[in-house]
């Protein structure tokens, strides 16, 4: 019975990493030569889980607030567009697929030509969650077994290769001035169902920061590959507390507060 529960549960958290429909992305509100704001993603970027009036997600909200802080030479970055192609559900391989040739389009017709006003400004990443969520979650939720250890390796081994392939593609297709930057993931287990379960909280800290037996977690590796590639983290690691988070059945996105944390670490990094 007690396998039973567990399967239940990891069941519904994997339904609600595609809760949510891939939307449309947004358009630029103009096509003329303001500097623009570039993201992509999963669904952090795409802000599923945001539902207070007025805080969307985390994009949503970072955008106004780099208008004001971000400085852009020569364009202003009081003009700065936004476009957010994320999509719910993405990993670093659907991300290569779909959303980096449309940034890698967009990269080459504005910074590409000769109107550096016009020029993408910012890129912001979030991905990597997907990739190993469901994996480890399958091997480890029984105990820190040997093939617990052997899968959480070769994961986190297959997202350093995805990852750098990822960044590499954008930092050249970008140029050097271009700020590009990457979020850690918080743990959303002790707000979640899941977390009730012996072990799992400390697992996911594990699986996120390394510890024994994992010499290097998920964000390591983002900040070791971003380092390769002069791509800059922002720090979300232990930022959102317990009423940041869905919760219930949904162990992986914040809510409307948890994405103004998340903002926020972003906008320290690109204007603090």
């Amino acid at each position: 019975m007690k396998n039973r529960s567990i399967l239940a549960l990891l069941a519904c958290v994997l339904l609600s990493a595609v809760a949510a429909a891939p939307a449309t992305a947004a358009k630029p509100d103009k096509t003329d030569k303001q500097p623009l704001y570039l993201a992509l993603g999963d669904s952090w970027a795409w802000g599923y889980g945001a539902t207070n009036v007025g805080q969307p997600g985390y994009v949503e909200q970072l955008a106004p607030q780099l208008r004001e802080d971000l400085k852009c030479v020569p364009a202003k970055c009081a003009d700065l567009q936004l476009l957010n192609i994320s999509v719910p559900g993405a990993t670093t391989p659907s991300l290569i697929a779909g959303q980096l040739p449309q940034a890698l389009q967009i990269l080459a017709e504005r910074n590409g030509d000769r109107y550096p006003r016009n020029d993408v400004e910012v890129i912001t990443i979030t991905v990597g969650g997907n990739d190993v969520n469901a994996p480890i979650q399958g091997a480890c939720l029984g105990g820190l077994s040997a093939n617990c250890f052997s899968t959480i390796q070769s994961e986190l081994g297959a997202y350093r290769t995805d990852l750098a392939n990822l960044l590499s593609q954008l930092r050249e297709a970008a140029g050097p001035d271009t700020r590009i930057v990457i979020n850690t993931y918080d743990n959303p287990f002790p707000s979640c169902t899941l977390g009730q379960l012996g072990g799992v909280i400390q697992l996911a800290n594990l699986v996120l920061e390394g510890g024994p037996g994992v010499p290097e977690g998920l964000n390591d590796v983002i900040r070791d590959v971003a380092a390769n590639y002069g791509v800059e983290v922002a720090e979300v690691f232990g930022d959102l507390g317990p009423g940041d988070w869905l919760g219930g059945n949904d162990c992986l996105h914040p809510n409307s507060t948890g994405y103004t944390k998340v903002a926020a670490a972003f906008d320290e990094v690109l204007a603090g």
